[in-house]
């Protein structure tokens, strides 16, 4: 019988009967980004690179690439699928087709943007250019033309009528340098502050925690890795949220 709720033990059945929508109210989020070049003051883990900028309305989705082979029926890239939460911070996604260099956009509102991927291509199989995402003017996420077709940004935003739980952090560097990532989070109401919810420390090698009562994290909540490292770096990072329905 499947459960009301997925605070178990971790093990691979338990895994399995959550990712294959078999537990009430219940659902999971695996986050995970990268940033080519972390330097000595903290900035978020995705491929745009420095800060995640965070909109303060919801706004529609401008997508562009770089290349003009990202266009319907040409050889890159096709369709983009846009994950994320409207001005309330209900779950909505978009599908939208490309036009190579010249912008498109959403016909929906986004407040926040987690993901994107590329869901159709052409010949090439994933994008050829750097796919820019915009809410204002403002890049909020990219999909790089190395990276596989798909966002890489260690960012996530808690949807409304949900509790998120984080069970698990992985934080990787490329160099033989020391490092520190921070896990720090935000609500969404107006004036609130960021706070660090877990810092660790490494040199030269992977650093992760599983936390054995996971940390819990409200509904309209941010959440975000940032790195800094002794020499200019490439830095990976994931974090695996348990998502419980509250309404």
């Amino acid at each position: 019988m499947a459960k009301s709720h997925y605070l178990g033990d971790g093990t691979i059945g338990e895994g399995i009967h959550l990712a294959r929508g078999a537990v009430v109210r219940t659902s999971h989020i695996n986050k995970f980004g990268y940033n080519t070049a972390v330097g000595a003051n903290f900035e978020t883990i995705t491929d745009l690179g420095g800060n995640q900028y965070y909109p303060t309305s919801a706004g529609v989705v401008s997508v562009v690439s770089s290349d003009a082979n990202d266009d319907d029926g040409d050889t890159g890239a096709r369709t983009v699928e846009i994950q994320g939460l409207d001005g309330n911070y209900a779950e909505i996604s978009e599908t939208v087709t490309l036009n190579g260099t010249s912008a498109v956009t959403t016909t929906k509102s986004f407040h926040r943007v987690f993901r994107g991927k590329v869901l159709t291509a052409g010949s090439s199989g994933t994008n050829e250019g750097t796919i820019t995402l915009s809410i204002g003017g403002n890049n909020v996420a990219s999909i790089s033309a190395d990276n596989g077709g798909q966002t890489l940004m260690a960012v996530y935003t808690v949807p409304a009528g949900k509790k998120g739980y984080i069970i698990k952090f992985q934080g990787s560097l490329s160099k033989n340098q020391e490092a520190q990532f921070m896990i720090r989070t935000r609500n969404g109401t107006t004036d609130a502050a960021w706070q660090v919810k877990g810092m660790f420390g490494t040199f030269a090698s992977t650093v992760g925690y599983e936390y054995p009562v996971p940390l819990e994290v409200t509904e309209k909540t941010d959440i975000e890795i940032r790195a800094k490292a002794g020499a200019t770096s490439e830095c990976g990072a994931i974090f695996d949220i348990i998502l419980v329905d509250t309404i």
